[in-house]
Order: structure tokens, then C-alpha cells, then sequence
């Protein structure tokens, strides 16, 4: 975690050191300015974009989802035919995950926008739980992980250097579990919250095309709450019992396509 913040604190840094270097730049080659994109006769793209305060895209994304800061309880539980134990869960194998987002992007100032970026996110996580005293395995229950989600984010972009422009982001994301309640026959014996709280920081890189902008981005998405619920399961409530907390985290690569 410490290493993906210094990552973005030094991207943040480029941002405003390549924006200051652009203005230096031009102020001193006013006429023969490198950074300039290329115009033609018809309305470009650079000439569309600042034109308008709102524009809309959309954006397909690849995510690793877990389950960050696992709070075991320490208390004994009674399991059926295995006595009075205690009991440690794990998240060991990640399980890639998609998701798929409307784009709707407001410029407040030049290098300064404010996004508005539902969409569907689907994965699945899996957590096993282990007996403290002979580390054997005693279940590996799989978790469906299927929301809607809201995200409201605000994005720095450096200025535009040609077709390229970097950028750095940060926001809150709300998301809707669509996979919430407890199904015996899914074997799942813990339950999710409705409503999970995110905070969002990032990095990407935008590229200017004729008739549209293509941006590539890297996100960190770090739950805000303990996402588990007081809900037991009849005949296994050891399951829930063994957990004190458990927060979400969400790693991912989006691209997306504006125009």
C-alpha cells in the first residue's frame, strides 16, 4: 500500500512539473510551440474537447477483488465432529474480475474534471478457513462479488503534450451487492454488507485520436467499512463467529474510450 501511494505521489508531481514546463515552454517559443497538436480544417478532436464542458464515454475494466485487514476473532467455536477449536480464515488465490462503466466527465477548470462512472462490476473471492492448533483446512467457501457501483472521482491531467497526457485521480465509490444474502445450498455461511464505501486513488495515461480519446488507467479501491454483517448461518455459525472484521480491496485496469 505504501508503495502504490509514493507511486502516485510522484505521478501527481509529474503532472504539475510537465504542465509548468509546457507554459515555461511556450511563453519562450510562442510561435513554434512543439506542444501544440496539429490542426486541420474540420473540428478536431482538441478542438471538440474544449468546446464543451461535458463529455461521455464509456470503459471496460480488469480487476483483481480481495479481502484486505481479515480480523479473526480468537474465539473458540464447536464445530461438528472436530470438537472446540479455533479457527484463522485466509484469502490466498486471486480471481480476476470484469467490469463495465458509463463515463460522464465534467471540466471544472483546464486540468481540473469531475467523473461520474456507473457501471457493473462481477467477481468472486474465495476465503478459507483453517484450524489454529494443526493448520488443516476446514472449509473454502466461495463468495460471489456482483455490484452495481457509483463512483464520483476527480481527475488531474497535466497539460497535453501531442496526442498524450497523463493524469492522476482520486474519489469515493459506492457499490450495491447484487449477491448479498446467504444460500444454504452454496454452501456460503457469511453474509456481505448492502452497501460498501470506497475510497479510490489512481493513476492513467490519456491518447488523442482523431475522432476520439482513449485513456489507460491503474486504480486502487481500499473498502472504507467492515463489509461483513451479524447474519449466521443455522448450523454454522461458527463461520461467522470465528470473524471479528473484514475489509474489501479492489486492484484494477480500466480502459475507456471518450469522446
Amino acid at each position: 500500500m505504501t508503495g502504490i501511494k509514493n507511486i502516485l505521489v510522484v505521478a501527481f508531481l509529474f503532472c504539475v512539473c510537465q504542465s509548468n514546463a509546457q507554459i515555461w515552454w511556450e511563453k519562450r517559443t510562442p510561435h513554434t510551440s512543439v506542444w501544440e497538436y496539429p490542426r486541420s480544417n474540420s473540428m478536431n478532436l482538441l478542438d471538440r474537447e474544449y468546446s464543451r464542458n461535458i463529455h461521455f464515454g464509456f470503459a471496460l475494466g480488469l480487476n483483481a477483488f480481495d479481502f484486505s485487514r481479515i480480523q479473526n476473532s480468537g474465539n473458540t467455536v464447536s464445530i461438528p465432529g472436530q470438537g472446540n477449536v479455533v479457527l484463522y480464515t485466509d484469502l490466498i488465490h486471486l480471481k480476476p474480475g470484469f467490469s463495465i462503466n458509463a463515463i460522464a466527465d465534467y471540466r471544472l477548470v483546464t486540468n481540473l474534471d469531475i467523473r461520474f462512472i456507473p457501471g457493473i462490476f462481477f467477481g468472486q473471492r474465495q476465503l478459507d478457513f483453517y484450524r489454529r492448533d494443526t493448520r488443516g483446512l476446514v472449509k473454502s467457501m466461495s463468495i460471489a462479488s456482483n455490484y452495481l457501483e457509483f463512483p464520483v472521482i476527480i481527475k488531474y491531467s497535466a497539460d497535453r503534450f501531442t496526442n498524450f497526457r497523463p493524469y492522476v485521480l482520486t474519489g469515493l465509490n459506492a457499490r450495491v451487492n447484487l449477491s448479498n444474502s446467504i444460500n444454504m445450498d452454496s454452501e456460503r455461511y457469511i453474509e456481505l454488507r448492502k452497501l460498501e464505501p470506497f475510497a479510490e486513488i489512481g493513476l492513467g495515461f490519456d491518447f488523442y485520436f482523431d475522432y476520439f480519446r482513449m485513456g489507460i488507467e491503474f486504480k486502487l479501491s481500499a473498502g472504507l467499512l467492515n463489509c461483513l454483517t451479524n447474519t449466521e448461518a443455522t448450523g454454522n455459525e461458527f463461520y461467522r463467529r470465528s470473524l471479528k472484521s473484514i475489509h474489501s480491496n479492489t486492484i484494477g485496469f480500466t480502459v475507456s474510450f471518450e469522446l
